[in-house]
């Protein structure tokens, strides 16, 4: 059955980081009378146009000029061609909330969709393509309206393309999984119109920046009601509409189908009808058009080549301009309020939403986990699991750090609350710690906090969230648990500390494990870095010898670094475990960007752990 999607975008998350800095957002805090937009303007031939100020812009509300309060020209870094793969395909295993990103959300429409091999190549065509786009910065979700392996929002590809893989189409004789057919329901539903509004609901709370649907789909008619209809969806299709244009969010769409038999919208169709109105005729595809028109998309149909569309999608996206305007009418009226955009260029075209609803009254802020890095209170955060003899239970290893914010003036305690979350959004177990922040210049070196708590085997994301005079910042961590005491060859997560360490050390943690985790990735050549990974052999097999290695690779993804050695039998411990130990070569290295792979190998057995990090002048 279909997982809720408050359930999915509870899944993990592991942000990438940029190589360089990104431009600022404005953050807005002036009234619930300011409306946020983002503008894409485009030349004859469909590329972004540059340079643009406030004074290019003249935003009508209902017709009338409105003053801008904020403006921001956003450049998203393109697609950087890497010589080695990992550094493209790599997880990052330091999370952090300290940069703007993309939030690309690809929507698998698989309730809508006809079953059919072409269909499906075609739409997982379309999702590669959307992967291969993101920026270095980017991240990317996967979810599904009907079912199929949600993937929330991360950087790391190899997850996201695993997602992917498993769409499959389900509509049969153009009707849908009975869950998502609504006219003889006792509950109607409609899949896709539920799987957007919860995509929404969780983009609402996101930090300002361009939040981009990529919509898979084969398309529908809409039902309004009037004479003999079975349904109306005009008030689920209002609130979608209101919900997409409050979190800001814009809906490219593209139809899996190909080219469509005479009748079909054609790809230059944009224009549309209010699909709010009951007097609506649309064909049946045109819900593409009317989700992409609606939050200021585009849709792509009627061609068999709809992949090769998707870089043209995310360069229109790449370039952006965020603007804050004030609303002019009654903020207590509920209708949506038609916009205009005009820019003073000749021949351009733009590109936003067509209107907005009364932001309303300022709510209190919900605690949401949606998987999205937040807040101003920038935090690093690594964690591993690892296994305690005796019990089933692991024991979730972690640090954090805090990058003092500039407004800090004096030493202030930041109090933070370590969650794990499973795949339906329950809490399985919480670690509430509280660190001290100085200013700046009276910390050259940011504190680091170290902690654990129990978790037992399988998926989680972990959230780590801060508070401290009126500020926060959270942050998400996907992370396996693997069943140690059964699984035949398994691994610790990898831990690096830099030594020496601190001059106290937990007793508590001391006791599972030698070194103390740092969140630092970026070294001088002359820093001692320690490498620790644990190996277990679960079961009630004999023991048997397992090879390690310690690889590091270069930027050209060559082997800058290896070290192998054996565990024989009898350095395995009575239970079942035995600790693996280098050090970073970091002397040795020349300054660039590095991968350290640590793999245990017995027969066809073999268990790998990586760790990105950087030799820097």
């Amino acid at each position: 059955m279909k997982i809720p999607l408050s359930a999915l975008l509870t899944f993990a998350l592991l942000q990438a980081q940029a190589p360089g800095p990104q431009t600022q957002l404005p953050i807005f805090r002036t009234g619930v009378d300011v409306v946020e937009i983002d503008v894409t303007v485009l030349d004859k031939d469909r590329h972004p146009v540059k340079g643009l100020t406030a004074d290019d812009f003249t935003i009508l509300d209902r017709g009338k000029p409105q003053p801008i309060v904020a403006f921001s020209a956003v450049d998203v870094p393109p697609p950087v061609s890497y010589s080695a793969p990992w550094m493209r395909e790599a997880p990052i295993d330091v999370v952090s909330n300290v940069e703007n990103r993309r939030l690309v959300t690809i929507v698998m429409d698989d309730a809508y969709t006809e079953f059919n091999p072409d269909n499906g190549k075609r739409a997982k065509q379309i999702a590669r393509n959307a992967v291969d786009e993101l920026g270095p910065a980017d991240l990317a979700a996967v979810v599904f309206t009907f079912m199929g392996r949600s993937q929330n929002f991360t950087s790391d590809r190899s997850r996201l393309l695993a997602a992917i893989d498993s769409y499959l189409p389900k509509q049969r004789g153009g009707e849908p999984p009975l869950p998502c057919f609504g006219p003889h329901q006792p509950t109607q539903r409609k899949c896709d119109i539920e799987t957007l509004g919860g995509v929404a609901e969780a983009l609402s709370g996101a930090p300002p920046g361009r939040k981009v649907v990529v919509l898979i789909s084969g398309g529908r008619a809409f039902s309004f009601g009037g004479p003999g209809a079975t349904e109306n969806e005009t008030p689920d299709l209002s609130k979608l509409f209101r919900n997409l244009q409050r979190a800001n969010v814009t809906v490219y769409a593209f139809d899996a189908r190909g080219l469509l038999p005479p009748g079909g919208m054609s790809a230059e169709s944009q224009r549309l009808p209010d699909p709010t109105t009951p007097s609506s005729s649309l064909t049946e595809n045109e819900s593409l058009y009317t989700f992409a028109a609606s939050t200021g998309g585009r849709a792509i149909a009627n061609t068999n080549d709809p992949q090769s569309h998707v870089p043209d999608v995310f360069r229109e996206s790449s370039t952006y301009y965020f603007i804050g305007f004030r609303a002019a009418t009654d903020s207590n009226e509920k209708l949506l309020r038609k916009i205009d955009v005009r820019v003073n260029r000749p021949a351009v075209q733009v590109q936003t939403r067509n209107g907005y609803y009364s932001p309303g009254k300022t709510s209190v802020a919900r605690d949401v986990i949606n998987g999205i890095p937040s807040g101003d209170l920038p935090l690093y955060v690594t964690v591993a699991p690892l296994a305690v003899p005796g019990r089933r239970e692991a024991e979730m290893i972690l640090a954090t750090r805090m990058a003092p914010p500039e407004r800090v003036t004096a030493p202030r305690p930041v109090e933070l609350t370590t969650t794990a979350y499973d795949s339906e959004g329950k809490s399985h177990g919480t670690l509430r710690q509280t660190m001290t922040i100085a200013p700046m210049a009276g910390a050259p070196v940011q504190p680091e906090l170290p902690g654990h708590f129990p978790l037992r085997p399988g998926r989680y994301m972990i959230r780590t969230a801060a508070t401290s005079d009126g500020g926060s910042g959270a942050v998400y961590a996907d992370v396996d648990v693997p069943d140690f005491a059964k699984d035949p060859l398994s691994a610790s997560g990898l831990i690096l500390e830099r030594r020496p360490g601190p001059p106290t050390r937990e007793k508590s943690l001391s006791d599972l494990v030698p070194v103390v985790p740092t969140t630092q990735r970026r070294f001088l050549a002359s820093d001692d870095v320690a490498v620790f990974l644990r190996i277990y052999q679960g079961g009630k097999g004999r023991i048997v010898p397992v090879r390690m290695t310690a690889r590091v690779r270069n930027e050209q993804n060559a082997v800058a670094s290896n070290h192998e050695g054996m565990f024989e039998v009898e350095n395995f411990s009575s239970n079942r475990s035995a600790d693996f130990e280098v050090t970073l070569p970091l002397a040795h290295l020349a300054p660039g960007d590095y991968l350290l792979e640590v793999e245990a190998q017995s027969g066809a057995r073999h268990v790998i752990r990586t760790a990105r990090f950087a030799v820097v002048r």
